[in-house]
């Protein structure tokens, strides 16, 4: 689920990403072109005539379906709020008399002018890498799913990706996920909303990952710290960890992998078919979709893991 604010006094729209506050009418032609306006009433009737009946008559559209239209449907109506102002600052916070909460709202929302700002966390020095940055962060713009943020510091995303859940819960949630897509009933081990943010936390170390792969990131360098063939402290995170021993010296291959198994964009349609079929009671094989639920849980998993080494040697 996108980020929601219990601050009955925040009037910012709560559920678009920076990129979308800075240009709300994108925003608006995106959605009308991936929803009919029949495609809206039938949604909202299903939604409407379910949460109303007293017999809880089954929804034609499957509960992702139904997830998916409404995670898009609430920015849609802020922005159309936004634009309905002309004062975008006012909106957003701008113009707050709180000078601290001025700055971070400002940090949030990136500059159209400025291309700094897309490499605050960056330890880059040449000028072509700094270019195939910006050409990634445009690309995970276009193709992200549910985790649409602007990341200035990757090891901050990473960090707040091992905060909100231990390695161990991570794999274990993704296993009951990635499970019950081929089962005949939906899932059943949280609310929807649980399984759109698990995928959503899924898909932040992956963008994650994608902007720090091929790339000389001098923070991310542990190699140095493995040349006399020691491994990494194993904590209890790490027990049964599925890296070789090679991965674990240089967890930076794992990337590599990853992105050699699927590509970003392939990563992100096995997100939504995911999604969609583990909040569904139909089974993906039998709409003749195919998720190959062992690779790509052995690959999220390795992920997860070398990130957590990766986050760890900047900490060390």
């Amino acid at each position: 689920m996108r980020f929601i604010s219990e601050d009955h006094a925040d009037v910012r729209p709560l559920w678009m990403s920076p990129q979308e506050i800075n240009d709300p009418s994108e925003f608006i032609r995106q959605f009308c072109s991936l929803h009919s306006i029949a495609d809206c009433r039938f949604f909202l009737w299903q939604m409407l005539s379910n949460s109303v009946s007293a017999k809880n008559t089954d929804a034609n559209a499957s509960a992702g379906e139904q997830v998916y239209f409404f995670e898009n449907l609430m920015p849609f109506i802020e922005a159309v709020f936004l634009l309905q102002h002309t004062d975008v600052e006012q909106i957003v916070g701008a113009n707050t008399e709180n000078k601290a909460s001025h700055e971070n709202i400002e940090s949030s929302v990136p500059n159209k002018n400025s291309t700094a700002s897309a490499f605050d966390y960056s330890p880059l020095t040449d000028h072509s890498q700094k270019s195939k940055l910006k050409k990634k962060h445009k690309k995970l713009k276009n193709h992200s799913v549910w985790y649409r943020e602007r990341i200035k510091d990757p090891f901050q995303v990473i960090c707040s990706f091992f905060d909100y859940s231990s390695l161990m819960s991570f794999k274990i949630n993704l296993y009951e996920i990635l499970k019950v897509t081929s089962e005949d009933h939906f899932y059943q081990k949280g609310s929807p909303n649980s399984v759109s943010h698990h995928l959503e936390r899924l898909e932040s170390i992956i963008n994650v990952a994608y902007l720090m792969n091929e790339e000389d990131l001098v923070y991310t360098d542990i190699n140095s710290k493995s040349e006399d063939q020691q491994l990494f402290p194993v904590t209890h995170e790490m027990f049964h960890s599925l890296l070789t021993k090679e991965e674990i010296i240089n967890p930076h291959k794992v990337l590599t992998s990853f992105f050699e198994y699927k590509p970003m964009k392939e990563w992100k349609k096995a997100l939504i078919e995911i999604n969609d079929f583990a909040l569904s009671k139909h089974p993906a094989h039998e709409w003749g979709v195919w998720i190959d639920i062992l690779p790509v849980f052995v690959y999220s998993v390795k992920l997860a893991e070398a990130l957590y080494l990766i986050g760890r040697s900047r900490e060390e």
